[in-house]
């Protein structure tokens, strides 16, 4: 999970500065065409992937099959609370980054001083970053007891960090960028981990269909709210609203089922609820 989570980050520091410079040079529209076609060559690559896979009862795939694996996947999360709040809590930070993202490079083209060959280095210190935090992570284990402390600190100061980034002097902007990258893949790392290890393996699949439709539709619905906003405050005062509200989101969620989110990092299954799967 912690070569996983850096793959991302990799390949975004080396294609930002890139498309900072093709977004000025060949425009939004061009811009797009070049990311449709790399759309169609990744989905021509991973066709070429092969791998066994064992019929369902010999089911073919429908609507109606996916519709049911969705609801029995919110029928577990019903249960588990711990996991629920988990996900519900990285769907909201997750929309809401998805969201403000493009305040940012609205902010970087219009503010004073700022370039958008600026903003595309955001991606460079956030690697930077989850380099060292990767290097960390992987050669040292964190205590069990410890693990939800320190989880919940990494998401406050996380949320913190982005109410008040475009507050900050720019060699400011980049230490708060890489300090986000350095906690980021330590807590996704910890997190991925104790909640593969903690889902049944029948469900796996299931849960993490439900967790990626949470996540798109919070992004869908986030990115037009925060949109919206922006329309009428400051870019600033809208990254430091999204924030703020994130951060409490967090409370409401992580914080207040904290007992049971500790079950998760820890890999322990509430056996005492009848009808859980184990």
């Amino acid at each position: 999970y912690t070569v996983s989570s850096m793959l991302y980050p990799v390949l975004k520091v080396l294609m930002m500065p890139v498309a900072a410079v093709l977004f000025d040079t060949l425009g939004v529209a061009r811009l797009l065409l070049v990311q449709s076609a790399l759309s169609l060559l990744s989905a021509l690559i991973e066709n070429k992937i092969t791998v066994t896979e064992t019929p369902r009862g010999g089911e073919r795939f429908s609507l109606r099959l996916w519709w049911e694996d969705l609801r029995e996947a919110a029928a577990y999360l019903k249960r588990e609370k711990g996991l629920r709040a988990l996900y519900d809590y990285m769907a909201v930070t997750n929309g809401m980054a998805a969201g403000y993202s493009p305040l940012l490079i609205a902010f970087f083209r219009t503010a004073p001083g700022f370039t958008t060959a600026m903003y595309s280095f955001f991606s460079v210190a956030e690697f930077a970053g989850r380099t060292i935090g990767g290097v960390v992570r992987y050669r040292f284990s964190l205590p069990e007891r410890k693990r939800f402390g320190f989880l919940f600190g990494v998401y406050q100061t996380y949320e913190l960090m982005d109410a008040c980034l475009l507050w900050l002097p720019y060699p400011l902007m980049l230490v708060n960028r890489a300090l986000c990258g350095f906690l980021g893949i330590q807590s996704a790392t910890i997190r991925q981990a104790a909640v593969q290890r903690y889902i049944p393996d029948r469900l796996r699949a299931r849960l993490n269909a439900y967790e990626s439709l949470l996540g798109t539709a919070a992004g869908a619905v986030l990115s037009l709210a925060i949109g919206a906003l922006g329309e009428v405050l400051d870019y600033r005062l809208c990254m430091t609203i999204c924030g703020l509200t994130t951060m409490l989101v967090c409370w409401l969620t992580v914080f207040l089922r904290r007992r049971q989110v500790q079950q998760v990092l820890a890999g322990r299954p509430n056996a005492a609820q009848p009808g859980v799967p184990q």
